[in-house]
């Protein structure tokens, strides 16, 4: 969870892996398969 400056609320912040995963020349699609949920806990 983030918060910023124009909302009130804290707002939950997700990351485009594919492009990321793309441009080091890896195959995104069998790379996430094992790959069901990541959560980071404060």
């Amino acid at each position: 969870m983030a918060k910023y400056a124009h909302n009130e609320k804290e707002e939950e912040e997700y990351i485009d892996l594919i492009p990321i995963l793309e441009n080091l020349y890896l195959d995104a699609e069998n790379f996430l398969k094992s790959i069901m949920r990541k959560e980071l806990k404060e």
